[in-house]
């Protein structure tokens, strides 16, 4: 008798965590970027910056980038949503061990050479097309991006650099 009393009630709440841990995975840290690339591949600004938490940073170590907060990031994404005509990541690898997702992976896009040659006082500019291979670290902090670590391929970042620089007049 003793046992089907506990079995009646331990069998709903056992059930009850198995459906919450199995809801609750839907959005594990993994989960929480693959949203954020989800977005990047959409250049939908608003929903990098929804990835995000309020106090975020974001930093890109080669260039000493350093943001914080969602107005400065929001100033970030703007100006790459901007450059771009089309944008893209494509993942190499992935570490998640707890709140950290480690992601080794490519930017790809293709730059728009009229806004780029704005950005740097030259006319003509072509299109370019570009392979960016990145590092990056993200810490996850209730489902959102607390602090991004972009550690970028920096001789490819050069390579680029100069081919924008040679073009246009």
């Amino acid at each position: 008798m003793q046992h089907s009393r506990i079995a009646r009630w331990a069998v709903p709440i056992l059930a009850a965590l198995c459906l919450q841990s199995a809801a609750s995975a839907g959005e594990s840290p993994g989960r929480v970027v693959d949203r954020w690339f989800e977005a990047y591949r959409d250049a939908s600004l608003e929903r990098m910056l929804a990835s995000y938490t309020n106090e975020a940073v974001f930093e890109d170590v080669n260039q000493r980038h350093h943001f914080e907060g969602t107005e400065q990031i929001s100033q970030l994404l703007a100006g790459l949503v901007a450059l771009h005509h089309t944008m893209d990541v494509r993942e190499k690898r992935r570490v998640v061990d707890g709140d950290i997702v480690v992601v080794e992976y490519d930017y790809v896009g293709t730059l728009n050479g009229a806004a780029l040659g704005q950005s740097v006082g030259k006319e003509g500019c072509p299109d370019l097309e570009y392979v960016l291979p990145a590092t990056s670290w993200y810490r996850i902090e209730g489902k959102k991006i607390a602090h991004q670590r972009d550690f970028i391929d920096w001789a490819t970042f050069l390579e680029l650099r100069e081919k924008l620089l040679a073009a246009g007049s």
